[in-house]
């Protein structure tokens, strides 16, 4: 990734409850990265698939920003924690390919209350559903949700360039559904922090569902 390398990882404890879930990057990983847009995928260990939702991750990369116009105009990257495999992201086609999927929406309690779908959908991602309260001009640090025919597949914690560069750390509690397609551990925070010269971008604060 750019000048630099990522990787995702898990903590597991002994009784093998997850306790942080996310992805590492070396410092010069934001060095060097594409002017335009650009996707980098991250398998995961099996042992992270078996206590959690999630299947693989991966890094986007937005030198320019992209819609809402008006709110994420800002160069930032996007973080997707996927409950799909990468075959099946894969096979997401453009929106007016599979429109009845992409508007195929989760039934009530799936999406947390407060959030709203954005029209249309993205190929190899979904439809994605933003948390409102983020106002224009304000965006460094959002969560996202994602979905696909009917089935919640992401999240994605979005986090500008200018936040990494700043070191600007944080941890913090994102909305939750009221309702879950997996009975296993789902997170409850996420997280941006430096250690040992690396970027973590990181899920924390496990529940079982």
């Amino acid at each position: 990734m750019g000048a630099g390398h990522a990787r995702s990882f898990i903590t597991i404890t002994h009784h093998g409850v997850p306790t942080e879930i996310g992805m590492e990057m070396t410092a010069s990983a934001i060095k060097e990265l594409p002017g335009d847009f650009a996707t980098f995928v991250l398998p995961l260990h099996q042992k992270a698939r078996d206590v959690t939702s999630f299947e693989h991750l991966t890094i986007d990369w937005n030198a320019h920003g992209h819609p809402p116009a008006t709110i994420f105009t800002v160069p930032h990257f996007d973080f997707h924690f996927y409950t799909i495999t990468n075959a099946e992201r894969m096979a997401i086609p453009p929106y007016p390919l599979a429109m009845a999927a992409f508007d195929k929406l989760p039934p009530a309690g799936f999406i947390p209350a407060g959030y709203v779908a954005d029209p249309g959908g993205v190929p190899q991602m979904g439809k994605h559903w933003g948390d409102r309260s983020v106002a224009p001009g304000t965006f460094t640090k959002t969560m996202v949700y994602g979905s696909y025919n009917g089935q919640v597949t992401f999240v994605e914690p979005m986090i500008t360039l200018d936040v990494f560069q700043k070191a600007a750390t944080f941890s913090l509690p994102y909305a939750q559904p009221t309702l879950f397609a997996e009975h296993t551990y789902y997170p409850t925070k996420y997280n941006f922090f430096v250690k040992n010269g690396s970027y973590y971008v990181t899920l924390t604060h496990f529940v079982m569902r």
